[in-house]
């Protein structure tokens, strides 16, 4: 999923989610990409104090035809420690769906590499005052396989795995997830709302078995992003050794989030989100 497959040339998208008063209107590089063989799409959206951007950004990511992502960075945007950790949990989850060699880059306007917060580094940042910029837009549109294994290294925070025919039944599919270490002691999962498990629980990583008993099992419902949702965990540790589960009948959810709760009885707290349609497609059912 990560290497152009459309005839004719590369498509980028540039995403411009600016804070309060736009700064400026970037859509002029649009036609300066198109003379140097890129066909681009900008869009520029406010990002409002509790909205989450990575929703956004991934659901636009995952539209059919796109070859790499170019973000803009401004000093203000930089200078936002609310932005950059949603900008970093987008790139999170691009690299969960779209792979470790899907181009992704910052586009540097008015400010310099010195001024880029540590965990936005990884990626390739490029400065619109370099005379070469557009060439160096290229590049990172095909970057080699050391630089895709360079990404590789950003994780994210929970190990997902999908199994089809679950326990040999052809018309169930359970859905997996464990952290890479530390425990979870009161753990989500979140669901859109008109969507509901066949049955969840905890039990050994690897799809072996559902343990039938919920110590502390709690539920409820909210909004997540901008989608109403219902919750629903336990209180039978997660880690690494250990996996919570969700089997589903038919049909798989278009989302499911998972995370930590910050008490026995409570909501979920910054969780995760899995689109397993495009999991399945890209991975071959399983991750």
């Amino acid at each position: 999923m990560t290497e152009n497959q459309n005839p004719g040339p590369p498509r980028l998208w540039i995403s411009y989610p600016y804070i309060g008063i736009e700064e400026r209107d970037f859509r002029y590089l649009v036609p300066q990409l198109q003379n140097a063989g890129i066909e681009a799409v900008y869009d520029s959206f406010e990002l409002m104090p509790e909205a989450r951007l990575w929703p956004r950004i991934m659901q636009r990511l995952l539209s059919i035809g796109l070859d790499g992502w170019m973000y803009i960075l401004t000093h203000k945007c930089c200078t936002r420690k609310s932005f950059t950790d949603e900008l970093t949990s987008a790139i999170d989850q691009t690299l969960l769906h779209l792979g470790p060699g899907f181009p992704m880059m910052g586009m540097m306007c008015g400010i310099g590499s010195n001024q880029i917060p540590p965990m936005l580094r990884v990626l390739p940042c490029i400065s619109f005052g370099d005379p070469d910029w557009k060439n160096q837009v290229s590049k990172a549109l095909k970057r080699d396989a050391s630089q895709a294994q360079k990404t590789k290294s950003r994780e994210t925070r929970f190990v997902w795995k999908i199994h089809p025919s679950f326990e040999g039944n052809p018309s169930m599919t359970a859905i997996e997830v464990h952290t890479r270490g530390q425990a979870i002691q009161y753990w989500r999962f979140a669901l859109p709302k008109n969507v509901s498990p066949l049955r969840w629980g905890q039990g050994p990583a690897g799809g072996k078995d559902i343990s039938q008993a919920k110590l502390g099992e709690t539920r409820g419902s909210g909004r997540y992003s901008n989608c109403d949702v219902n919750w629903f965990g336990a209180a039978d540790a997660v880690s690494n050794m250990e996996s919570a589960y969700a089997v589903f009948s038919g049909s798989l959810p278009e989302f499911i989030c998972f995370g930590p709760a910050q008490g026995p009885l409570g909501p979920p707290a910054q969780m995760e989100i899995l689109w397993p349609a495009f999991m399945m497609q890209s991975a071959g059912g399983s991750h």
